[in-house]
């Protein structure tokens, strides 16, 4: 019986010393011994170690949940720069509320429990505790309805609006202008449910006659980012919550086989979220279920943790910032794409 046991009980949990963690790359090593939720932020940490350790693995990031007002703009933004991240599929609203700080208008520290109809009268809006002003909002607005006068295309894709719409922005702290000063693709599948579609349709309205009429062609988007997939020798997976970003790239395996004859689920990937899988919504499913589809490849890495991204993605970001070595001899991917088709990835 002594025998059988001591094959379970084989690595006593660790208690924190909180005296000998001197850096987040310090707790985040520590949390391998713990347990529950802090152990599985340590699993995360692993599987996005092993795709940036894979020289050919292509990493793709959902963004969903209201990352930029809860004070993550920076830490996605040198994500991009540090190359921890290749392709970004994105809310609109996430990108609209970069551009908002881009032209210099604020988020502010507000609080759950306010008084709603006093902020409404004011013309305040709240994002659960984070405040703006809805005057500010409608400015951004109108400034998107004109559309660069260097893209020359009529109809055009996501990621291509937003690549030429970030090469004019001159925040340095914004995600849109870093990603495409790098090259990182940004696509936004559901681009009309945002204030930045609001903008757009205000353009629509303008130009009456349809040979006027500039237009995001979304199924153009899944052909680009389908190719993405294809071209690509290993893919890793990164879902901050859930939603439409989470399941744009989930199908990328599945919509590879159809399109291309290629079986190609993602070889790693980790979920940052709160949502819980028994409801059966895509926000909380598991990667198991995710194998049924083909999303997730056989023998891939895969994990989760049930938390508030905004606690974890920082924690994740800095141990890797303070460990140092495995983003720093990673190579950037560099995309080339000359229209809809995508010619080649190099890494340099």
């Amino acid at each position: 019986m002594r025998k059988r046991k001591s094959k379970f009980l084989q690595q006593p949990i660790q208690h924190l010393n909180l005296k000998e963690t001197k850096s987040l790359f310090d707790l985040v090593q520590a949390f391998q011994y713990t347990s529950f939720q802090s152990r599985n932020i340590f699993k995360c940490f692993e599987v996005f170690r092993k795709m940036l350790d894979d020289p050919a693995c292509i990493i793709f990031m959902g963004l969903s949940g209201a990352m930029v007002p809860g004070g993550m703009r920076r830490v996605i933004r040198d994500m991009i720069e540090m190359k921890l991240v290749d392709v970004i599929v994105s809310t609109g609203a996430n990108m609209f509320h970069d551009l908002f700080e881009n032209f210099g208008y604020r988020h502010y520290v507000g609080s759950e429990n306010g008084d709603d109809d006093a902020l409404r009268r004011h013309r305040i809006v709240r994002v659960y505790d984070a405040l703006m002003d809805d005057h500010e909002i409608n400015q951004v607005i109108y400034l998107l309805s004109k559309v660069p006068e260097d893209l020359e295309e009529k109809v055009v894709s996501s990621r291509r609006y937003l690549e030429v719409l970030g090469s004019h922005l001159k925040d340095e702290g914004s995600i849109l202008k870093t990603a495409s000063r790098y090259g990182v693709p940004i696509f936004v599948p559901a681009l009309s449910d945002s204030s930045i579609g609001i903008g757009l349709t205000f353009l629509h309205l303008r130009k009456k006659a349809s040979s006027e009429r500039f237009i995001i062609d979304q199924i153009q988007d899944s052909f680009e980012i389908a190719q993405l997939k294809r071209m690509a020798s290993d893919t890793g997976a990164i879902y901050i919550g859930g939603g439409v970003p989470k399941n744009y790239i989930q199908q990328l395996g599945p919509v590879s086989e159809l399109l291309f004859q290629k079986e190609s689920g993602h070889r790693y990937a980790f979920q940052i979220t709160t949502d819980d899988p028994k409801w059966g919504g895509l926000s909380g499913c598991t990667f198991e279920e995710a194998k049924s589809w083909g999303k997730i490849g056989k023998e891939s890495s895969y994990t989760a943790v049930y938390i508030d991204a905004t606690v974890v993605l920082p924690l994740l970001v800095g141990a890797l910032l303070q460990e140092g070595r495995v983003y720093r001899k990673r190579k950037r991917r560099h995309f080339r794409w000359e229209g809809d088709a995508l010619k080649s990835i190099q890494f340099v």
